[in-house]
């Protein structure tokens, strides 16, 4: 039995001290951003180019998942900004696949790193995400990778994994000078765009799915559990936000089916900063959405030009007028 622990110590012993030198080492953000090429129409390297090697301004910064990709028409919102505001204003949708707090939060550290925005808004959508993104390890670095082990981070272990696993190929692909990347310095704006029309049925099978999410309610004390790791990180993107002076607010963008007017958490938003929500006619057209969760073209121009309504108020000094109903 002694000889058989032995082995598993001698075999621990460097398998160990190997993970902990990788973690020691921060893949340079370039690799890093890079590392998910394809994922999510290739945003990430989009997001990379955008922040660190555009000569272009990053005034007005939109965060969330795909809902702010293809809704957020940032072009669009800058020229309207541009031209009623007489400011010169650089926008920017990092709107990025999949929800997920933490990879937010790890994107807007990178940006307020290079540049210091005006306004960030960060997309809600009915509910907080409840798990940590899976692209998330391969953005943090060290320090917030290790300090993610947050109550109730589902995928802990699984980030870790993540992160010895890009550490690993940054390590090797320094040693044989596979890191050949140039960049697009004159990458400006991040929608993506989709002139595709959603099917009746594709509609009404999300509404349907709600209407069953609707009707099912979980014991408190779980709720508050699942909503922690996301509120956490939350909470640290509008702290961050406010060292470096910058407004926060929130844009709430829902499902085709769900028919809900605001967010549940819609009281919670309000005590961090103001909330964006858009008016129903934006969503209650069928024609507005390219599938059962994403606005398409017609619907992405809707609601940037109310976005763009909101943010004039902003910038101009007036007060903000939520549009919440229509």
């Amino acid at each position: 039995m002694k000889k058989f622990l032995l082995q598993i110590w001698l075999f621990s012993v460097p398998v160990v001290a190997s993970a902990i030198l990788l973690f020691c080492i921060n893949p340079d953000k370039q690799f890093s951003y890079r590392f998910v090429e394809g994922e999510c129409s290739n945003k990430a390297g989009w997001i990379y180019d955008r922040v660190f090697l555009s000569h272009k301004g990053l005034d007005v910064v939109f965060i969330g998942a795909s809902q702010t990709a293809c809704a957020v028409k940032d072009e669009l919102i800058e020229r309207r900004l541009v031209k009623l505001t007489g400011d010169s204003l650089g926008v920017a949708s990092l709107g990025y696949c999949r929800g997920g707090r933490d990879i937010q939060y790890v994107m807007l550290k990178d940006v307020f790193r290079h540049n210091t925005p005006r306004l960030v808004v960060v997309e809600v959508t009915e509910d907080e995400p409840k798990k940590s993104h899976p692209v998330f390890p391969y953005l943090a670095e060290t320090e917030d990778l290790i300090g993610s082990a947050v109550f109730f981070n589902q995928r802990y272990i699984v980030s870790l994994w993540k992160g010895l696993v890009i550490r690993y190929e940054y390590l090797r692909a320094n040693l044989f000078g596979t890191c050949r990347y140039s960049g697009d310095p004159a990458a400006n704006y991040g929608y993506i765009p989709n002139s595709a029309t959603a099917g009746q049925d594709l509609l009404q099978q999300n509404r349907l799915s709600w209407e069953r999410r609707l009707h099912k309610s979980k014991p408190a004390f779980l709720r508050t559990a699942e909503l922690h790791y996301s509120q956490y990180y939350l909470e640290k993107i509008v702290k961050m936000a406010g060292k470096y002076n910058s407004r926060v607010m929130f844009l709430y963008m829902r499902e085709s089916g769900s028919r809900l007017q605001e967010p549940m958490l819609l009281d919670y938003y309000r005590n961090l900063a103001e909330i964006i929500i858009l008016p129903d006619s934006v969503f209650a057209n069928p024609v507005n959405w390219a599938d059962a969760t994403h606005l398409n073209d017609s619907g992405a121009t809707l609601a940037s030009e109310q976005i763009a309504r909101q943010l004039i108020g902003v910038f101009s000094g007036s007060n903000v007028i939520s549009v919440e109903k229509n």
